[in-house]
């Protein structure tokens, strides 16, 4: 059995600086190089090995061979971590260590990253993954990092990365192109204590027949430490505002017991507590001092943490803003839409009864509504027509129950 160490640097964390990338274009272009389990090559990255073997090489695609790969285009700066797991060369989990040094409690990350395929191994191999999980911890020797066991670690299935190409001759695939790669992104509510030690990993097991070649690209972390929201009185007199999700929606409720010259109400939503968007606009009373109750729906939430609140403008445009309120929605991830950078379709694979498909873009505005025949697992929904740009798809099933993914149109 083989022991490993964590590698003792750790991305900082840090008060000012709330936001850290990787791209691994420090991987090699040509060749090979030397990164040894349990090791770090890039800083706070490291690697982890089942079997003993410490090569690093660079691929585009054209190896069958088990290892550890720098994938890219030959000779191309532009690089990807991944591997490809087999009885021989084990498996191989790839990891990120980082601190929590803004001397506060982080309450909220946000996680994305690229998946890519490089290469098919061959006909009869079916999907594949990399697996996404984290830990917390205050001493960062407590990490279990090999990928032996999964103990002590969560799982984030919204994470994993599948293949999108398989049961297909094997070759050499551009895992840059847009039918190889998935935008994997996530808002995950999570108690870092100052101080304590967050630890990513993603795991290349070794699955049935010969693994395919997959890797992660542009990996980006942003983080939330807590603060105090002070509230701001309303030119109306606001006495209650709440959030709570009902079923798959977000409703809103606010009441006030006075208003003057009011001319309405325009929700905000963000999903980093700092950028807020318009999803909705609410009339006012004008001038009321009797109690009014208010409701709206966000209809198209957001999966992880949502914060919300509210723009009461006043007949002359002046206007003030409401407290915050968060919502967290967990989602159960039953339908599988990708690829989440597409130029032409999406395919959904889904073992739920699908009705309807909407898209929407970021403002709310409906670009497609469609019929989905309920007794088909596999739908494609044709987006060629759409402009360039981010956009929500919409998935209603029969329970009533709404799938929320968000995609970028190339």
């Amino acid at each position: 059995m083989l022991t490993f160490q964590v590698a003792q640097a750790q991305v900082n964390m840090g008060e000012h600086r709330t936001t850290y990338s990787q791209n691994f274009d420090g991987l090699p272009v040509s060749g090979s190089d030397i990164w040894e389990s349990g090791g770090e090559y890039l800083p706070g990255w490291s690697v982890f090995r089942s079997k003993a073997a410490n090569s690093l090489t660079a691929n585009n695609g054209g190896s069958n061979t088990g290892g550890l790969y720098s994938y890219g285009s030959e000779r191309s700066s532009d690089r990807a971590l991944g591997s490809i797991s087999s009885a021989v060369a084990g498996e191989f989990t790839y990891t990120v260590l980082l601190q929590n040094n803004t001397g506060r409690t982080i309450q909220a990350v946000d996680l994305s990253y690229i998946g890519e395929q490089w290469r098919i191994s061959n006909s009869t191999a079916g999907q594949h993954v990399i697996s996404f999980y984290y830990a917390v911890s205050s001493d960062k020797n407590s990490f279990t990092p090999s990928p032996s066991s999964d103990r002590n670690w969560t799982e984030l299935p919204e994470m994993k990365f599948y293949g999108p190409k398989y049961k297909l001759p094997g070759t050499a695939l551009n895992g840059n192109a847009a039918d190889n790669r998935q935008l994997l992104q996530t808002s995950l509510p999570l108690e870092i204590p100052a101080g304590h030690y967050l630890m990513l990993r993603w795991k290349d097991a070794d699955e049935l027949e010969a693994d395919h070649g997959l890797a992660v690209d542009d990996f980006s972390i942003t983080w939330y430490p807590e603060q105090v929201l002070e509230p701001v009185p309303l030119p109306v007199e606001l006495v209650k505002f709440k959030a709570n999700t009902q079923g798959a929606l977000v409703e809103l409720k606010w009441q006030t017991a006075s208003e003057q010259n009011s001319s309405h109400f325009t929700v905000e939503r963000s999903t980093d507590g700092k950028n807020y968007e318009s999803i909705g606009m609410v009339t006012g009373q004008g001038s009321s001092s009797s109690i009014m109750n208010y409701t709206f729906l966000d209809e198209a939430p957001v999966a992880g943490t949502s914060y919300y609140r509210l723009k009461q403008v006043d007949l002359d445009d002046s206007f003030s803003y409401s407290i915050v309120e968060a919502v967290t929605r967990s989602v159960a991830h039953m339908v599988n839409v990708h690829p989440t950078i597409t130029s032409d379709v999406l395919l959904v694979n889904t073992d739920k009864k699908l009705q309807q498909a909407m898209i929407i873009d970021l403002m709310g505005k409906r670009h497609l509504i469609t019929v989905l025949p309920h007794k088909l697992s596999r739908h494609t929904i044709p987006v060629s027509s759409l402009s360039k740009g981010t956009y929500i798809l919409v998935l209603l099933d029969a329970d009533g129950q709404r799938h929320s993914t968000k995609f970028i149109k190339m």
